[in-house]
């Protein structure tokens, strides 16, 4: 049965992506991209799509206010996007998120074409500074988690309530209280951590940019790194989280590829590859015996007008002014050059949220002194864990990939990191990075069915002739292309290689017997 193909940009932000919101009939070129492009990244890049459709009558063009264009005054950024297909029993989600910016061709006479590019969730992590409360104790997923409430994604993702807004404020009829919970699929961390976001601080940037923040991205891509797992947004805009052993435990090959690419992209031996020394850096941190001061208000004031509440986020630094974490926090010594306010802590990792509230309804209440007091958590510097082979090193040169981890504050834990990428590595070998089918888009045909049903995750079986290559890969990353109007379909897997030999697993017939071709996981 012919495969049909639904491209919908929902215009109305209302989660029906019907009538005008269908697009599919005037789509000359779409592509799009999610995951990763290259192996053993922790996080991925964005998910990106790109539309060409036809704008002869000038309805995507979006300062067209006429009575007469269906879409007057809808074209807006962040209108939800969604691409899927349908072979006859399934209908298949292949892209989700939203639109960025539009692009009409100018000149009435030219070729009056449209181009809208589409990115997805990624975007929103590194514009969100992250404010996250200490984490102790805590497993992986379990942070990432509690980094990404931080992030207001655009209603239509979650169905939010917004205040104000008559589209999205009557409470259980269109619209609910956020919950993300749909919109996330997290595997259970391997790694505990001790403790994270106390020591989240960028250095460096533009003379005009703050020296000690950190964003959601960078966060996550600190605890996936530390795990060694994989964080990126699904076909269905879901932010997926795998923990180190996900690709270790996959060994059923969802597909076998022998000769029938379009293209390979191969290398053998890259120095992105190979790698024999390996050094993890660690931050070891102390945590005081008891309370110092973590911020002071100096020579200055707080204004707050009568009945007003006013927040004030302050950052923990030293005495010197070298910015720490904290735990324990509270609020002391508040003084007044009038007035007075009810004042609340909200404490973080590595500052507070100060919350005051005038409940006189005449006086302004003026804030002359301020204490935050807490144990302060003090970043110790850096230790090194290397691992290297030398072996390697003799035959190939030194090749030498550092990996900076600040939560890590455990040196074995940093070794067990280094000892783990040696291992995988050292040994130069050829990789399939990249590989390319097509068929007709419509009509199917050739691995038509394998470009609908795999995906990130999907473990295949490559063979090729003219490299003599013969490997087993876990899809990474995908990138597709409809031309020709629709009918050509060119679809790019990105690859990671499986292990050759994979770990022990209790209960597994091939892999349940130790050193009879199977070994200890990290």
């Amino acid at each position: 049965m012919a495969t049909t193909w639904s491209i919908a940009i929902d215009w109305d932000r209302d989660g029906e992506f019907s009538g005008d919101d269908i697009v599919t009939e005037r789509a000359v070129w779409v592509n799009w991209f999610l995951g990763f492009r290259e192996p053993y990244k922790d996080i991925a890049q964005n998910s990106v799509l790109g539309l060409v459709l036809d704008n002869r009558d000038r309805r995507f063009s979006p300062e067209n206010e006429d009575a007469g264009n269906p879409l007057a005054g809808k074209i807006q950024p962040l209108r939800p996007v969604r691409l899927t297909s349908n072979d006859g029993t399934t209908t298949r989600v292949h892209w989700s998120g939203w639109v960025e910016s539009v692009h009409p061709a100018a000149n009435k006479y030219g070729e009056r074409l449209v181009k809208i590019l589409c990115t997805g969730g990624l975007q929103f992590l590194s514009s969100t500074e992250t404010k996250i409360e200490l984490q102790e104790n805590q497993r992986s997923d379990q942070i990432i988690d509690a980094l990404i409430q931080e992030v207001i994604f655009p209603p239509a993702l979650a169905d939010a309530w917004v205040l104000g807004d008559p589209d999205y404020s009557k409470l259980g009829e269109s619209t609910f209280l956020a919950n993300l919970e749909a919109y996330s699929d997290y595997e259970e961390g391997v790694l505990t951590l001790n403790m994270a976001g106390d020591n989240w601080v960028r250095q460096g940037g533009y003379s005009d940019q703050e020296k000690d923040t950190f964003d959601v991205y960078r966060g996550i891509r600190d605890i996936t790194a530390a795990e060694r797992g994989k964080f990126f947004f699904d076909r269905e805009g879901k932010a997926v989280f795998w923990n180190r052993h996900h690709i270790l435990d996959k060994d059923t090959v969802d597909a076998s590829f022998d000769d029938v690419m379009t293209d390979m992209k191969y290398t053998f031996a890259s120095l992105e590859q190979t790698k024999n020394e390996i050094i993890v850096t660690c931050h070891p941190r102390s945590i005081g015996d008891g309370p110092t001061t973590l911020w002071e208000l100096k020579d200055a004031v707080i204004r707050v007008a009568p009945s007003e509440t006013r927040e004030v986020y302050v950052k923990y630094k030293d005495e010197k002014d070298k910015r720490i974490g904290g735990k324990d926090v509270t609020v002391e010594d508040v003084e007044y050059l009038q007035g007075s306010c009810k004042v609340a802590v909200e404490a973080k990792a590595n500052g507070a949220n100060l919350v005051f509230k005038n409940e006189s309804d005449r006086t302004e209440a003026i804030v002359e002194q301020c204490l935050v007091k807490g144990r302060k958590i003090v970043d110790e510097g850096q230790m090194d864990a290397r691992a290297i082979d030398q072996t390697s090193i003799t035959y190939f040169g030194r090749r030498t990939m550092n990996i900076n981890l600040p939560s890590i504050d455990d040196l074995d834990q940093a070794q067990y990191i280094a000892d783990f990428e040696r291992n995988r590595r050292k040994t130069p070998f050829g990789l399939a990075q990249m590989i390319t089918l097509q068929s007709h888009a419509q009509d199917g045909g050739a691995r038509h069915a394998d470009q609908l049903g795999l995906t990130i995750g999907s473990l295949i079986q490559l063979r090729e002739t003219q490299t003599d290559h013969d490997g087993t890969y876990i899809i990474i990353g995908e990138a597709h292309e409809l031309a020709r109007g629709g009918k050509h379909w060119t679809t790019s897997w990105y690859l990671e290689p499986q292990v050759e030999t994979l770990p022990w697993k209790l209960g597994h017939a091939a892999r349940g017997q130790l050193e009879r071709g199977t070994y200890l996981a990290y």
